[in-house]
């Protein structure tokens, strides 16, 4: 219409600060901002093969399932495209030190050993796959999907996993919300653990987290200082825990991954990639 005013809408804010890019990471990580880029596996695709490091590629090629290698593949491309952003350099060339502080083996929590300042966790479960990333302080992250476990196990997985607290209040539950309660314990206490790089090497009991029905809080650790214990917004069917040391972030910022790798897919695509399919 001739003369009318033309209203323009506010650009949505997402709640990172200043205004998160919509597709790729933060090339600058703000203090006190922790980034969490949840990753559907189906994202892959062969060409993203290009942005792991030599040792993705050997702990892929020792996985026996296929479902397993394109979680293993999600996982490294996302962390590698946002650490490589933030620290200017190209994500094959990162490298990621897996050694375990206990017995020497590459399997404990990944760390980027030329920048201390930066730290990430990954974990995956099902078709969910989920990285986080913070500067400043270690962080761990863990989900899982809840009908992981049916109702008779739960008893038996409680007792060589839960500290006795834990296992007391499982006990309490009728047996149906039993699965649901005992997801919700072990990603808390999976996040505290690798944010401290114990692992499942540290005794039950020497763990101690809230019930899932109540606010996420570490109510007893055994090592020394602070540790902070949140709940993340996972994707239906999954629950999820963020976990660190020292002083919580300020803020959270939940991410999608698949405009990055999509994004990603196009910019790497070739002549040599575009006919492969994944192995």
């Amino acid at each position: 219409m001739a003369g009318a005013e033309v209203v323009r809408m506010p650009r949505p804010r997402v709640h990172g600060r200043p205004p998160w890019p919509r597709s790729g990471p933060d090339t600058a990580p703000l203090p006190g901002v922790c980034q969490v880029w949840w990753v559907c596996p189906d994202d892959v695709r062969p060409e993203h093969d290009r942005l792991l490091g030599r040792a993705d590629l050997v702990r892929r090629a020792r996985l026996a399932c296929p479902a397993d290698r394109r979680r293993l593949t999600a996982a490294a491309a996302v962390a590698r495209l946002v650490l490589g952003a933030a620290l200017g350099t190209p994500p094959a060339a990162l490298q990621i030190d897996r050694t375990c502080a206990t017995c020497g083996s590459p399997h404990g929590r990944p760390r980027l050993p030329d920048e201390a300042g930066l730290h990430f966790s990954v974990s995956h479960s099902a078709d969910c796959v989920v990285v986080a990333v913070l500067p400043g302080c270690p962080v761990g992250v863990d989900v899982e999907t809840v009908g992981r476990f049916a109702p008779g196990e739960v008893a038996a997985l409680a007792e060589c996993a839960l500290a006795g607290p834990e296992r007391e209040h499982l006990a309490g539950l009728p047996e149906p919300e039993q699965p649901q309660a005992f997801t919700g314990y072990w990603v808390r206490r999976e996040a505290v653990l690798k944010a401290t790089g114990q692992g499942l090497g540290v005794p039950p009991e020497g763990l101690v987290v809230s019930p899932p029905s109540t606010a996420p809080r570490v109510l007893r650790h055994d090592d020394a200082g602070p540790v902070w214990l949140r709940d993340l917004p996972a994707p239906s069917g999954a629950v999820a825990a963020l976990a660190g040391l020292g002083t919580p972030p300020d803020d959270v910022v939940d991410r999608d991954a698949g405009p990055l790798l999509r994004q990603t897919s196009r910019r790497l695509s070739g002549p040599t990639t575009r006919s492969q399919r994944y192995p």
